[in-house]
């Protein structure tokens, strides 16, 4: 199990702030990816991963665009758009 936090518009879109996925492991943008396929209006997903940040419970922290990490069952991310306010 993943869990995935999502703050601002990604949450948002999601409809939801937080899930689960039952997987063993997933590449961070290829998590994006499916989460943007989850929105509630497809039409108007305004994140990407190009956009937005991964933060993972080790403090680690990156644009899966530029680098991307491979996610296991047990750790946990949060993805943070840059618009996010505060």
């Amino acid at each position: 199990m993943i869990r995935v936090r999502c703050v601002g518009h990604i949450a948002t879109s999601l409809g939801r702030e937080a899930l689960e996925l039952d997987l063993e492991e997933i590449l961070v943008g290829d998590l994006i990816e499916r989460l943007r396929a989850l929105a509630i209006e497809p039409g108007r997903v305004g994140f990407s991963r190009f956009n937005t940040l991964a933060m993972l419970e080790d403090g680690e922290a990156f644009v899966a665009g530029s680098k991307d990490r491979v996610l296991k069952t047990g750790e946990s991310v949060v993805l943070i758009p840059f618009s996010h306010g505060g």
